[in-house]
């Protein structure tokens, strides 16, 4: 059994240990409270606009604005390994496409590549090229409110393998 466990069987709350990375540096170190009474989610999805923190090193309570926040990392212990290399992949090349499986309210569900770039996250929509070559549909346009799945399936990075020709 886990510490939040153990926290969550007598008061019924559930304690996570928390690093807040603020957006202009500042760091906050502690522990976030749940009550799975109240809660859908565990942690609740999307997170409150302010999350209530109990410092480590001080002992009081903080209240963080989520706006004002770069991440909030749930973690193990609140000591980082500043000597851990992080495992990334594709830490020095950034993949042109990416297959896409979307799913509708309707359940239809379309697959494809979409271009990997920041309009992937801000526009509005996106455009899906159909993998498949048979179909009558060469391009779609998705306006993002009509889906409901969205699934990164893999990565196409056709700058590489132009590359390894040469």
């Amino acid at each position: 059994m886990n510490s939040a466990e153990v926290v969550a069987s007598k008061t019924g709350i559930i304690s996570d240990l928390v690093v807040v990375h603020g957006s202009g540096g500042r760091i906050t170190r502690g522990t976030l409270d749940w009550n799975p009474a109240s809660e859908q989610a565990i942690p609740p999805t999307p997170l409150p606009d302010e999350l209530h923190i109990k410092c480590s090193t001080s002992g009081e309570d903080k209240v963080v604005s989520l706006a004002e926040t770069k991440a909030v990392f749930f973690v193990k212990r609140q000591e980082g390994d500043q000597e851990h290399d992080e495992v990334k992949f594709f830490a020095d090349v950034t993949p042109e496409y990416l297959w896409i499986r979307v799913r509708f309210a309707d359940g239809e569900v379309l697959e494809g590549r979409t271009e990997n770039s920041r309009s992937l996250l801000f526009a509005p929509g996106f455009w899906l090229q159909p993998f498949d070559t048979i179909t009558n549909n060469s391009l779609v346009y998705i306006p993002k409110s009509s889906v409901v799945e969205f699934h990164v399936v893999g990565v196409n990075d056709t700058r590489q393998r132009k590359t390894e020709a040469n």
